[in-house]
Parts: structure tokens; C-alpha cells; sequence
């Protein structure tokens, strides 16, 4: 068995070139490539953009590899290393992780040596260890379009030279594919059209959702078009669960898919701001129970009040755990007899004065998305001059039969209550809000829980060139969030 030593940690270009002849996708290592990058850069490159053998087909002993070296189920962290042993009974691998990987790890003795034993399922072996392999196989994809070998070598020339000169550099759906003969997409985002608001719609658009994912693509979705919570569902004679748990649903596929074989998707989800679930959408991400206490005692609206208690977990302290806490805190006169800092016997004071302890229902909700309220100039205005705001939809629970048809097909179309309006169609107000109560809360969660951005989609709209083609703006993909913490005084 032949091991590799930290002295001997390199890769082995010839034993590389050899597994290469075996993928034709991959151009061969040339004495004249030189561009690696380095740090985090070089961890990306290797990890997202280089083409591999993901079958495993020729890793052996003295590969370099990419890999988990921290397996979490939120924040994983990849490393890179090399191959000393394989067991293939045990389907587990020797590795020697690179000396910058190993303050992830979490063993003494491995962080110490930096030798690690992982599974083969953690473990990717790259065939493209140079920046000029990967613009190689880009350029050869980006012109075999051509339909002459003389137009294709002509254009190959002319794409490599850009890439390769880091003049253009294309996007990492674009570095990743291109030339990869596999069914990934070129685009890195998509904006999905509005949602039809009916099982069978949210069932096509989370399909759509999955396969984007699935081939590498973010995706940005507006559930405005969604019913409020506890509006009629007349064909099922019930009550809908809310817009807010559908985007839940959809928002879980990140979770869930890997795109395009390195990495997991990424979802940017919106509500409109005139959405009468748009309070329960802001708050279903914070995770902060004293953020969470603070908005209880502080806001002046009682669906805000509500929806924060419904988010805040409370336990009570234990008989038990309340004597602790009372024995710490009768130290308070005798300080250093009982070996108590300051700052626990405070602690100990303010956890009695609560009675128990606090945390969040439902951690996970929404986390597989960013989310963004989109603002119109209507809210806007409304928060200026410190005015009650509207938050309405289509009055769907009493629309006659004809009218819930057209709904059926032209609401997701349309997408914007006003507009709706406009047409003619009935609109049920829900309640109305003091616009600054819904900025302010806005803020304050932007700023404790980063969630959520802003979208002026008004300003979008009037701004975008796609007007001229009879398109307009639905939502921002993952890329375009505004991840913005303003304050407005009042």
C-alpha cells in the first residue's frame, strides 16, 4: 500500500492525464497551465466549476480530492486533500486534508495530523485542477454550435483567448456546463411566473421549481397570488392553510435537491406588501426570541402582537429548575462565596423574572429561501405621511361560480390586487395597518434576522425594458435580492 505523506501532497499530473483520456470532455494538463487560484477561490473552483469523475471510476491512492470534511446538515464544510488509502470493503478513504482545511475539523488528533477517515460517498475526485481546463472545455462547448470544423477550431481560438485571459469570465452555471456534455442550464437564475392559486398549481410551479434546481438553477417566486390564511376553499368546502405554508412547501426543495450534482439549490420567495398574510410572512423566519418579546411588547397592532406569540416558544421552569436559579441569586449579598460571577447571578435574576425559558416554534419554516416583501408606491406613501394601509385580495369566498372561473384563469396572470381592481373584479379589504407599524417591523427583522429585503417592484416595473415586449416584473431572482436595513423615524 503506498500512503502519502504531507511531503509528498501534490497531484500527480501524469497519473491525472492517464484518468483523463478515459472522459473526452476533459482537455489533458499542459506544461503551460499555471492558474489554480488560491484560498477560497481555488476551494470554489475545484468544488463547483471542475468537471469530476463522479463515479468514482478511477480514484485510487495519490488522488486529489474534494470533500466533506464537516458533515452538518446546515453548514457543511468542504476541503480539499489527498488520497492516502482506500478500503473498498468499508467503502471509506485515508485522506490528508491541506493544511488551510483543518481548523474545520472538529477532532483533536485529526485537526493535529489532518488525517481523516470519510466515506466514499463524501468524496469527489476533479479531473480539471487548472482555471485553463475548465475555459479548455468551455470554449470547445460554446463553439461546437459552429457547423464547420474550421468555424468551430476559429471560434474555440476566439473564446479561449477571453477565458483564459480573464477578460470574460462566464457565469458558474456557464463555467460548470459549458462543454460538460450533461442536461445542466446555462442560466443561474430563473423567475418563475406568478403562482396559480389551486393544487394543481402549486403542485406544476414546485415541479418547475424542482427540476430548475435540479440542472443548477436559482429560482426567485411570487406568492403573492396565494389566498390568505383561513379564506374559503370552496371546493374542498374548508379553509386554506395560507400562502405563507405553501411557500414553506416550495421553499423546502432547497433542502431537498442538489443542483446539478455540487451544491444545494438556491430559492428567493416574495410576498407583496398589500398580502394579508404579509405580517406572518416577515416574522416566520425570525429566530431571536428576545426579538420576538421585544416586537409582543412594543407594537401597537395586534396581528403583530399575535403572530409574534404564535412564533415564541415558551417553557416554564421546572420546580426543580427554579430552586437553582433562586440558590444562585441568594448569593447576591455574599459575592465570591458561592463562586458565582456578577453576570451569573443577572442571568439567574432575569430567568427567574421570566419564569421559564424562551425559543421559536418551527426553526426551520422558510429557511430554504430568502425572502423579500415587495414594496409598491402605495405603502410607500402610506408610511410617509403615517397612514392606515389596506391589506386586501380577490374576495374569492364570495364570488358566484363564473366569477371563480375567471379567477381560476386570469388572477395569476394578473398578480396585483390593484390591478385586479381595476378590471372590474371584487376585492375583499382584510384589515387595515398603520404603515409604519409594518415598516417598523420590517426593519426590525431585517436587522436582527437579516430577513427580510426589500423589492420596489412599482419602481421595477417603471424602469425594466421588458414593458416593451408586453412583459412586466413578477419577483427578483435569488442574485438580484435587495438585502437593505433601513430606519424611518416615527
Amino acid at each position: 500500500m503506498v500512503l502519502v505523506d504531507a511531503k509528498e501532497a501534490t497531484i500527480l499530473v501524469e497519473q491525472l492525464n492517464k484518468d483523463i483520456e478515459k472522459f473526452p470532455q476533459v482537455h489533458p494538463i499542459t506544461p503551460d497551465m499555471h492558474i489554480t487560484h488560491k484560498g477560497v477561490s481555488r476551494l470554489v473552483m475545484i468544488d463547483r466549476y471542475s468537471f469530476k469523475d463522479t463515479e468514482k471510476k478511477t480514484l485510487k491512492t495519490g488522488d486529489f480530492v474534494v470533500l466533506t470534511i464537516k458533515e452538518d446538515p446546515k453548514f457543511p464544510a468542504r476541503g480539499l486533500g489527498y488520497i492516502r488509502s482506500i478500503d473498498i470493503e468499508t467503502k471509506k478513504a485515508e485522506i490528508l486534508i491541506e493544511e488551510e482545511y483543518r481548523h474545520v475539523l472538529e477532532n483533536p488528533q485529526e485537526q493535529e495530523t489532518g488525517v481523516i477517515v470519510r466515506s466514499l460517498d463524501v468524496i469527489e475526485k476533479p479531473l480539471e485542477v487548472f482555471y485553463e481546463q475548465i475555459a479548455k472545455r468551455n470554449a470547445t462547448g460554446l463553439a461546437a454550435v459552429e457547423k464547420t470544423e474550421e468555424d468551430r477550431k476559429k471560434w474555440f481560438n476566439m473564446f479561449y483567448e477571453q477565458l483564459v485571459s480573464l477578460k470574460f469570465v462566464p457565469a458558474g452555471r456557464v463555467l460548470y456546463g459549458a462543454g460538460s456534455q450533461t442536461d445542466v442550464t446555462f442560466f443561474n437564475c430563473y423567475v418563475m411566473p406568478f403562482v396559480p392559486d389551486s393544487r394543481e398549481g402549486i403542485s406544476d410551479h414546485r415541479k418547475q421549481v424542482m427540476e430548475i434546481m435540479s440542472r443548477g438553477g436559482g429560482v426567485g417566486t411570487n406568492g403573492s397570488t396565494l389566498r390568505p390564511r383561513n379564506t374559503l376553499a370552496r371546493g374542498v368546502n374548508g379553509k386554506s392553510s395560507g400562502s405563507v405554508s405553501w411557500l414553506d412547501d416550495i421553499a423546502k426543495l432547497t433542502h431537498l435537491v442538489e443542483q446539478g450534482g455540487s451544491r444545494r439549490g438556491a430559492q428567493m420567495i416574495m410576498l407583496a406588501d398589500w398580502h394579508p398574510d404579509i405580517v406572518e410572512f416577515i416574522i416566520s423566519k425570525m429566530q431571536n426570541p428576545r426579538i420576538l418579546r421585544y416586537l409582543i411588547e412594543n407594537t401597537n397592532d395586534e396581528l403583530i402582537s399575535r403572530q409574534a406569540q404564535e412564533k415564541l416558544k415558551f417553557q416554564p421552569f421546572t420546580a426543580q429548575e427554579e430552586a437553582m436559579y433562586q440558590g444562585i441569586v441568594n448569593y447576591k449579598n455574599f459575592p465570591g462565596l458561592g463562586g458565582f460571577s456578577e453576570s451569573i447571578i443577572k442571568e439567574a435574576e432575569q430567568k427567574l423574572r421570566d419564569g421559564g425559558t424562551y425559543s421559536v416554534h418551527n426553526p426551520e419554516f422558510l429557511t430554504g429561501a430568502n425572502i423579500s416583501v415587495t414594496l409598491t408606491k402605495e405603502f410607500m406613501a402610506a408610511v410617509e405621511n403615517d397612514e392606515e394601509y389596506e391589506l386586501r385580495f380577490p374576495d374569492v369566498a364570495n364570488y358566484t361560480p363564473e366569477e371563480m372561473a375567471i379567477y381560476n384563469e386570469k388572477w395569476h396572470e394578473v398578480g396585483d390586487v390593484r390591478e385586479w381592481e381595476q378590471l372590474g373584479y371584487r376585492v375583499r379589504t382584510y384589515r387595515t395597518i398603520r404603515a409604519r407599524e409594518l415598516w417598523n417591523l420590517i426593519n426590525v427583522c431585517a436587522t436582527y434576522a437579516a430577513e427580510p429585503g426589500i423589492f420596489f417592484i412599482d419602481n421595477a416595473n417603471d424602469m425594466t425594458n421588458a414593458r416593451a415586449y408586453g412583459q412586466k416584473v413578477v419577483a427578483t431572482n435569488p442574485c438580484g435580492g435587495v438585502r437593505l436595513t433601513l430606519k424611518i423615524a416615527g
